[in-house]
This record gives C-alpha cells, sequence and structure tokens, in this order.
C-alpha cells in the first residue's frame, strides 16, 4: 500500500479519528507491514505488549483459551486495531490473535504513537475524554452486571406462602 492509503486506513479507525493528518501520516511513515499466512498467529496471550495492529487487508481471529477450546472470539476485519491498550499500557496480551486467510497488518509500535501524543496535545486530550467514557461505560456495565449476581436468587417455595417468623409446614 502506498503512504496515502496507509493514511486513508488510519483515519478509518476509530480510535485514531481524533487525530490531525499529519499525526496520522507519521503513524503510517513508522509503521512496519507484516504479512500472515492463514493459520499464522499473530500474537499469544501472555506475550508482552509493545505495539497495536491495523488490519490493512484479510481477516484475524482474536480469541482467549486454547486454540482446540477459544473462547470469545472475535473477528477483525480491515480497519479493525487490535491491541489498542498496548498502544498505552505495558501489560501481557490479554488474547491470542492468529489470520483466518493471508492478512496484512499494520504494527504500530507504542512508543511511536506516545511520540505521536506528546507531538499533538490537543488530540491527546480528546483521546483521554474519549477512552473514558469507554471505560466509564464498561463499568456501568460491569455494574450490572455485578448487580444481576448479588441479586439473591432462590427456589420458589411450594405451598401457601409462610407469616414472617414462623416455622415452614411439614
Amino acid at each position: 500500500m502506498s503512504l496515502d492509503q496507509d493514511v486513508v486506513l488510519l483515519q478509518g479507525v476509530p480510535t485514531f479519528k481524533v487525530l490531525a493528518p499529519e499525526a496520522l501520516r507519521i503513524l503510517a511513515i513508522s509503521a512496519e507491514q507484516q504479512r500472515l499466512r492463514p493459520g499464522e498467529v499473530l500474537f499469544q496471550a501472555g506475550d508482552a505488549a509493545d505495539c497495536g495492529y491495523v488490519v490493512a487487508a484479510g481477516r484475524l481471529e482474536v480469541f482467549s483459551g486454547s486454540p482446540g477450546k477459544r473462547r470469545g472470539t472475535l473477528e477483525a476485519l480491515p480497519g479493525a486495531l487490535i491491541g489498542e491498550t498496548a498502544l498505552l499500557l505495558d501489560r501481557p496480551r490479554p488474547a491470542t490473535a492468529a489470520a483466518v486467510e493471508a492478512s496484512t497488518v499494520m504494527r504500530i509500535p507504542r512508543t511511536t504513537f506516545l511520540r505521536v501524543l506528546e507531538s499533538f496535545p490537543e488530540a491527546a486530550v480528546e483521546m483521554r475524554q474519549a477512552f473514558a467514557q469507554r471505560v466509564d461505560a464498561l463499568m456501568r456495565a460491569l455494574d450490572t452486571v455485578r448487580d444481576r449476581l448479588e441479586t439473591p436468587i432462590r427456589p420458589a417455595r411450594r405451598g401457601p406462602p409462610q407469616a414472617p417468623g414462623k416455622p415452614p409446614q411439614r
């Protein structure tokens, strides 16, 4: 792909929407193209994570668990950003990503991404706000799940309701 095509691809990535064209150009110039064969693993759960990947062509699966017992499988198509957290945080990969078909990804190093944010502070502020909104939405969703899990559930009683304080009749 040409540099201009790479910039257009990056413009379509939701996380990068706040970045100015010059910032996207810097990312595109510094990105490494990586080709994958069908079945080839891009990274495995537990690997060190120092970059994010934008799918340029093809299709990848991102999943947790072992290859024989995949859980939570997601499909990543062109324009998808895989490993977004690794652009900001030094944490192990939480999942495995593998090519379903011949694919090309753009590898964006964390160091480059952070330098771009330092050079474009207004974009960094917008990105922080976008991440904060996403974290807030995630926390609200987790609260809903927690509330459901903490709600006491017991088997329905058979027979007439019991008066408070009276032992059940047998």
